[in-house]
């Protein structure tokens, strides 16, 4: 493959990515060529050079996603870093995916059973003093100030649990977009000592 058509084809590969990402990338393999057609290396040898250009856009889009994800930490955006980690290969398939499930199932359950708490808490609390001023006939109190003082804990403790389950979620975040980056690097690693062979 020529500089020309390997060029072309990588311009249109990278298209997801934004332009001035795009023309940096673009613009480092310009420079790998010059330099290998300055040392008398065929332009065919310094296309085969680079590796599979699949490997290399899914590798650059990774990065992107990963670096979106640390600049700008959102669900939407952990979570398209986390798809383009997977992308890497088969083997991110098998250690990112599962890994990234249970935590987020783990997560999720413990938001929702905080944010239960809470609401439920204050419910009963609510409730019962409803039932103090209005008698509702269903309301089951042997001792109603036992219900109002144990629907605040409860809710108290929900709202714990909620508000340490969102500190951890940008932990968490944080951890699983380092996680994938180490997972790009060695990837990447190896697609450069590949390079540097040739």
């Amino acid at each position: 493959m020529t500089q020309v058509q390997y060029m072309a084809n990588l311009h249109h590969a990278l298209k997801p990515l934004p332009e001035q990402r795009r023309e940096e990338i673009l613009e480092d393999i310009r420079l790998h060529f010059s330099e290998g057609l300055e040392q008398g290396v065929d332009e065919e040898t310094l296309a085969e050079g680079l590796g599979d250009m699949n490997a290399m856009v899914r590798e650059y889009r990774a990065l992107y996603a990963t670096e979106r994800a640390q600049q700008n930490p959102s669900v939407g955006n952990y979570l398209r870093a986390i798809w383009a980690g997977i992308g890497m290969g088969l083997l991110n398939l098998i250690f990112v995916l599962p890994i990234a499930a249970a935590i987020f199932a783990v997560w999720i359950g413990l938001l929702v059973a905080g944010v239960s708490m809470a609401l439920g808490g204050a419910l009963a609390a609510l409730i019962t003093l409803l039932d103090m001023v209005f008698p509702m006939n269903f309301v089951l109190v042997l001792n109603p100030w036992i219900n109002v003082f144990g629907g605040i804990a409860l809710c108290c403790m929900g709202s714990l649990i909620s508000i340490g389950m969102i500190v951890f979620g940008r932990w968490l975040g944080k951890g699983l977009i380092s996680y994938i980056q180490v997972n790009i690097d060695i990837i990447a690693g190896r697609r450069k000592n590949r390079e540097q062979q040739i």
